[in-house]
């Protein structure tokens, strides 16, 4: 999944120490993260939930902010940890980028990651993974719980997307914003659930395929859509502030 220098984790990987998901440049900073079916009530107050197009299919994902450089955050949002998508609350600890893909199930040494990119802003001595006599510290249980949580819902959230698409209910979502100075926001690859099907039939094959877990994220997605406004407002105030630095 996201990640810099990902390598499995392997024996002698277990001694490395691992920071609060803040020390690290990718969860400060990155803007579209994927997310799972069951963490959307959790970030859709704050955040658009959309689904992002790619080679595997529709992935459902969260747009943290339309800056690029780890700015334009709401205000107590960049480092609360309860507002981090599941892969960033695991991080350091990720899993393969081709988690799902076909064949890849069994593949040994292919289930758990680490980035090992630095921690560049380290707020502690952190912590190993595992001491000498193999015990998981307490951050890295923690982070495997979130990745259980992850790939638990995994399989079902694509599953959702792939019909979504496949019933022709996506759209695309192109985000073009003039953010001042010169700058601007230029986001192509998001898709969203068209407006027009929402008062209509069209949605019954989800429902009936995917029951009220699918009704409940289809209703969280189309309200989440409104936090874009502010986004576009706090983007324009990062530029604004850079600029005046």
């Amino acid at each position: 999944m996201l990640a810099e220098a990902p390598r499995p984790l392997s024996a002698e990987l277990m001694a490395n120490r691992i920071f609060s998901p803040f020390a690290y440049p990718l969860p400060r900073q990155a803007r579209i993260v994927p997310i799972v079916a069951a963490e959307a009530e959790r970030l859709a107050a704050t955040f658009p939930v959309v689904w992002q197009a790619g080679e595997a299919g529709p992935a459902l994902v969260v747009l943290r902010t339309l800056m690029e450089n780890g700015t334009g955050f709401a205000p107590g949002t960049e480092r609360a940890l309860s507002l981090l998508p599941l892969l960033f609350q695991a991080y350091p600890l990720t899993l393969p980028a081709d988690l799902g893909a076909p064949g890849t199930a069994d593949r040994p040494g292919r289930r758990l990651m680490l980035d090992t990119a630095c921690a560049d802003e380290p707020g502690d001595a952190g912590a190993p993974i595992a001491t000498s006599e193999g015990k998981l510290s307490r951050g890295t249980e923690l982070r495997l719980r979130a990745l259980e949580l992850f790939e638990r819902d995994f399989a079902r959230t694509r599953a959702l997307g792939a019909a979504l698409l496949r019933h022709g209910l996506l759209e695309p979502w192109s985000l073009a914003f003039d953010l001042g100075a010169g700058q601007r926001c230029e986001i192509t690859d998001l898709l969203v659930v068209a407006p027009r099907v929402f008062d209509t039939p069209a949605l019954a094959p989800i429902m009936e395929e995917f029951g009220i877990a699918a009704a409940r994220l289809l209703s969280l997605h189309r309200l989440s859509l409104f936090r874009t406004g502010q986004l576009l407002v706090l983007a324009r105030a990062a530029t604004a502030k850079g600029i005046a630095a």
